[in-house]
């Protein structure tokens, strides 16, 4: 189906808006969007949020804005990005967080889903093509939950998830229904729902090329990637397998050496679903400033620490924005998954899962899988070396170099969040500011959890924030 990106679309809903909700936006009444067709196109949307720079600075692998030094960011010390970069507790970010562009293109994105759910039932169309539409809609639902859920809330611990507040989860277009606040437990019960197995067999049983829609590799995707984040590693070892199953394909960044640039288009076939940074080049990765500390996991024989070399499209000159031994990326058509899924992320949570279900280094092999696209020359492999045959040790290789692949989307902070619940993985982070000094982010500190924003938290007395 051609993209329309869901112009029809919004331009059916902006006169269906509510102002009475401060917690998403919901249609009021009736539409006309009676065929499925017409509720497909909802579907068909350029879905993206706003940067992860300040999650990545939480992480201690970048600088919370790009195109500032760190001295500059912490000298004002009365901004989001000043409190993150200095781990200082102390800055009330609830009183910063008047509106907050993810908040609210979440929900909207849940909405455009619910809209879909609550009408595909009763509209014309065939019943095949009707379950698909609807199918997709419960895992896109499903996944803005789960961002949700993991930015404005506490990490999922089965001991405390009943007790820990979570977000709203909206399954319903009614705009005098009340969002109440549920609990981490209950939310990711939701989500769980949404992405079953019997949902997921109504997708396509295929890859889609459109990376805006999704068959059944986003499908299982997700309910992989949901599990991990619970760490019940044996199921979601199973649901990442059948991911695999209908998309294997890896980003092959070796053809980089070709031309010495990185380039990387919307439509990169490694991608499930695409969800990229809300700025004007919809997901770029230029000009981003890696720590000195991130810089050391990168591997020397990384392709674009070689091509960075000559002065082209890779690791370089981070041009006076980052403290010595600090890196900017200059490539500049590179529009990266930030919030959505690749093959990657499938191999990653592969290996994750056979390290921690007892096969440390055969779950090195997949690892090394996609290390095989992005070392230039003979690349050492993990698996099948005795020295990496212990979950310790396959462990901290899996997270040095997730951390690279990973660079700039959320994926680096939701795994910090539940490595921090664990003792054998939990860390300080610490941020190098060069000649401005180093600064520290605990484990359990209250950073790591987002405030919900004023448009939500005045207009709704359940929202109460979550640290």
């Amino acid at each position: 189906m051609k993209k329309t990106y869901g112009i029809l679309a919004l331009s059916m809903m902006l006169g269906m808006v509510s102002c009475d909700s401060k917690l998403d936006i919901v249609p009021l009444g009736k539409t006309t969007l009676d065929k499925a067709e017409d509720l497909e196109s909802l579907l068909e949307q350029k879905f993206m949020l706003s940067t992860t720079l300040e999650y990545e600075t939480l992480c201690g692998n970048t600088y919370p804005e790009a195109w500032e030094t760190p001295e500059s960011i912490l000298a004002d010390r009365t901004t989001s990005a000043y409190a993150m970069l200095a781990g200082d507790e102390s800055v009330d970010r609830v009183e910063l967080a008047i509106s907050d562009n993810n908040y609210e293109n979440i929900y909207e994105y849940i909405n455009y889903a619910n809209v879909v759910i609550s009408k595909i039932d009763d509209a014309s169309g065939d019943s095949e093509s009707k379950r698909r539409i609807k199918a997709e809609a419960k895992i896109l639902r499903a996944w803005f939950h789960f961002l949700a859920v993991n930015m404005y809330a506490g990490q999922y611990d089965e001991a405390t998830a009943a007790d820990t507040g979570g977000v709203a989860y909206v399954d319903n277009t009614d705009v005098q229904a009340q969002k109440t606040k549920l609990s981490v437990k209950d939310v990711y019960d939701h989500i769980l729902a949404d992405c079953s197995e019997e949902v997921i067999a109504d997708l396509r049983q295929s890859a889609v090329d459109n990376p805006f829609r999704f068959g059944a590799e986003f499908g299982n995707g997700v309910r992989a990637t949901v599990l991990m984040q619970m760490k019940r590693y044996e199921e979601a070892l199973k649901y990442a397998r059948e991911a695999i199953k209908f998309n294997n394909t890896l980003e092959d960044r070796l053809t980089a050496a070709d031309n010495l640039a990185w380039t990387l288009p919307h439509a990169s076939s490694n991608n499930y679903f695409l969800c990229c940074f809300d700025n004007s080049n919809i997901g770029e990765w230029g000009g981003k400033v890696c720590t000195p500390e991130f810089a050391k996991d990168i591997d020397p024989d990384d392709i674009l620490m070689i091509i960075g070399e000559y002065g082209n499209d890779g690791w370089g000159d981070p041009s006076g924005y980052g403290p010595e031994g600090s890196l900017m990326c200059n490539s500049w058509d590179v529009h990266y998954n930030a919030y959505g899924l690749r093959t990657e992320n499938m191999y990653y949570t592969i290996a994750e899962c056979m390290i921690r279900t007892g096969q440390p280094n055969e779950g090195l092999r997949y690892v090394d899988e996609v290390r095989d696209r992005r070392i230039y020359g003979d690349n050492e492999h993990y698996f099948g070396n005795p020295d990496y045959n212990t979950e310790a040790m396959a462990m901290d290789i899996l997270q040095k170099n997730k951390r690279v692949e990973m660079f700039t989307t959320i994926y680096n902070y939701f795994d910090r969040k539940r490595w921090n619940t664990e003792p054998n993985y939990r860390k300080d982070v610490t941020h190098d500011c060069g000649d401005a000094g180093y600064f520290t982010v605990a484990p359990e500190s209250d950073l790591w959890i987002t405030p919900f924003p004023k448009t939500v938290t005045l207009y709704n007395s359940s929202m109460t924030q979550n640290y």
